[in-house]
């Protein structure tokens, strides 16, 4: 069965944002238990797998060996990994398109755009993530679009000018040394009028009321022992600014903010369409260990319907955003 459709958040960007307390962080300081534990967490799909694992969206199962990832439960990644699926394949029109999905994970957006009848290449540096994208892509049916991965760095990749009519960063480009230089290659191998996607994590956006939301959160579960990250300060306002710290400085050694993604695609792209999206809560479950599955079940979905109350009122800031562009 096709994923269903994914509600939208529609948000406006107001500049000046750091006057109403955003906070703003070198790249650079240390912040390294945080960042350690951030670093171990976004790698456990690759570490924690089991021989047998598939990231299929529509063929979801529990994977409990996979304790520090959300695929451990089916009702996690339908809380998370499947609405990102539905963003970026619900903004695709046109037929039999060709289709580069640059750091493309376990694959699974990749599949679901292949089984829409596009062909699709998939680019991930990491060997063992492009292990899973193709040991899924042969045990689940991928479509009439032909589905192809490589393991390759996008900053060192060549590609072909003018051979594609899409080109998809997903939870990347915040990583990439140089998001110019690689939206300038996007827009050079897109065919004329192509258009780039990008799903993106503006961590800096960060700011006390989201921070002090968050705290709320975790701590109570903590205190329960029901929490798997570092341990928050008792102390409300220490907690709220290690948070706030950990948004920028605690998830990699070198991060994109907000204003350095969205010029360049503003630069380089004709926009399309601008939109806010749901994150915050992808943290809390990935840290969130509840013994009693029908429990965790309740709390993560109350934690993302209050999530998206929060943007709607516009109460907290927003972390995730959506931008479709023309080839300009």
């Amino acid at each position: 069965m096709p994923i269903s459709e994914q509600p939208k958040i529609q948000l406006v960007y107001k500049p000046g944002a750091q006057a109403r307390g955003i906070v703003v962080v070198n790249r650079r300081t240390s912040a390294s238990r945080s960042r350690a534990h951030r670093r171990r967490k976004y790698q456990t799909v690759a570490r924690e797998a089991p021989p047998n694992f598939v990231a299929d969206l529509q063929r979801l199962r529990d994977w409990p060996s996979m304790n520090g990832s959300l695929w451990r439960r089916a009702f996690l990644v339908k809380l998370t990994h499947a609405p990102n699926a539905r963003l970026l394949t619900g903004s695709i029109s046109g037929r039999n398109l060709k289709i580069l999905d640059v750091g493309c994970g376990t694959g699974c957006i990749s599949l679901e755009l292949s089984r829409m009848g596009h062909d699709v290449l998939g680019l991930d540096q990491n060997e063992r993530m492009i292990e899973i994208a193709t040991r899924t892509k042969k045990i689940s049916k991928s479509g009439s679009g032909k589905l192809q991965y490589e393991m390759a760095d996008f900053d060192k990749w060549v590609g072909t000018t003018g051979a594609y009519d899409a080109v998809i960063f997903s939870r990347v480009l915040h990583d990439l040394p140089d998001p110019e230089n690689a939206l300038l290659k996007a827009q050079r191998i897109l065919k004329s009028r192509g258009r780039i996607l990008c799903l993106e994590y503006a961590y800096n956006m960060m700011d006390k009321k989201t921070a002090a939301w968050l705290y709320q959160i975790r701590k109570p579960l903590e205190i329960q022992d029901w929490y798997s990250s570092p341990h928050l300060p008792d102390d409300p306002g220490k907690g709220v600014d290690l948070i706030m710290r950990e948004a920028v400085t605690g998830r990699k050694q070198h991060i994109n903010t907000f204003e350095e993604m969205i010029q360049p695609l503003k630069r380089l792209f004709r926009q399309e369409t601008f939109s806010w999206h749901l994150y915050h809560f992808w943290d809390i479950l990935s840290d969130m260990r509840i013994p009693n599955p029908r429990i965790e079940e309740r709390l993560a979905t109350m934690v993302e319907k209050l999530e998206e109350f929060l943007l709607g009122t516009g109460e907290i800031q927003p972390a995730l955003f959506l931008y479709k562009g023309t080839k300009a």
